[in-house]
């Protein structure tokens, strides 16, 4: 039964198994997704260890894991915003 036509003129239907074939075709989009998904998880875990140093800096709880709390969170930013702009260069010179 088939549902709909994209805008290229593929027919799509609704039948679990011309989804799972149709799997080897759509790899690089998945792996594509899943590096993306990671890149911004790196990011998150960043910015909230940085926000985490931060206060435990100012209170004066634990100072010095504090500061060292904030460079682990400074550098998980820094390593997912390198690998977004190498992916991105990558995606723009492949087409």
């Amino acid at each position: 039964m088939i549902i709909a036509k994209d805008r290229l003129g593929k027919l799509y239907s609704n039948s679990f198994l011309d989804s799972l074939k149709d799997i080897p075709n759509n790899f690089s989009t998945i792996f594509s997704n899943a590096v993306a998904f990671l890149i911004a998880i790196c990011f998150a875990l960043g910015v909230i260890l940085a926000i985490i140093g931060a206060i435990k800096w100012a209170t004066g709880w634990d100072e010095r894991s504090g500061k060292k709390t904030i460079v682990k969170g400074i550098v998980l930013i820094a390593l997912s915003l390198i690998a977004g702009s190498l992916g991105i260069g990558i995606v723009s010179l492949t087409g």
